[in-house]
């Protein structure tokens, strides 16, 4: 796979918020992550739900992104709700060892009423979530932004099909590998 981005080279403008990096190092990808503006980076580890540069991001990692440019408004809203994420959610490490491991990923109706009452709370700013994981972030950013009359777009293109509370970011990478509305960028290649 060719190098899409490596740290300190003076290409940051070819990084874009909405970007999703995904880690590659490992026995399967453990870690993830979304890029709002600035070339930041928004996961969720251990530590807590952080913000780093895009430089500072700590592994070889696969790069994905929209199929279609992103609009403005459209990346206004991913990083309007990764923010806001961020900003009132703790690590779910429960949420990362158990329910992404004994559950379903298949997005299905316990998924759609969760994004609803996400929603409610994003609406009114009450905190999103209270627990998350890398992936479930990174796929509440995708599903949370299509909202449209008040209501949940699960047709968008880019609404990814995923019950976030039950995905590991291996399956994140094979979602958007098989998606059309996605591309594979290449690798953030750690310098």
């Amino acid at each position: 796979m060719a190098v899409f981005y490596t740290p300190h080279t003076g290409k940051r403008a070819t990084i874009k918020c909405g970007d999703i990096l995904i880690n590659n190092n490992t026995f399967s990808p453990a870690h993830c992550g979304i890029v709002v503006s600035n070339q930041d980076v928004i996961h969720a580890t251990g530590k807590g739900i952080k913000i780093d540069d895009i430089d500072m991001w700590g592994n070889n990692a696969d790069m994905f992104r929209s199929a279609t440019d992103l609009t403005t408004a459209e990346a206004g809203k991913l990083e309007r709700i990764a923010q806001e994420i961020k900003d009132s959610a703790s690590y779910g490490v429960g949420r990362a060892a158990f329910k992404s491991t004994f559950s379903t990923h298949t997005a299905a109706e316990g998924t759609h009423q969760r994004l609803n009452k996400y929603r409610e709370r994003l609406k009114n700013h009450q905190g999103v979530v209270k627990h998350v994981y890398c992936s479930e972030l990174v796929i509440l950013c995708y599903q949370l932004a299509w909202i449209e009359s008040d209501a949940i777009n699960a047709n968008h293109r880019l609404f990814i099909q995923l019950d976030g509370k039950h995905t590991w970011p291996s399956t994140l990478r094979r979602y958007l590998r098989s998606n059309a509305n996605f591309k594979e960028l290449g690798e953030y290649k750690k310098a």
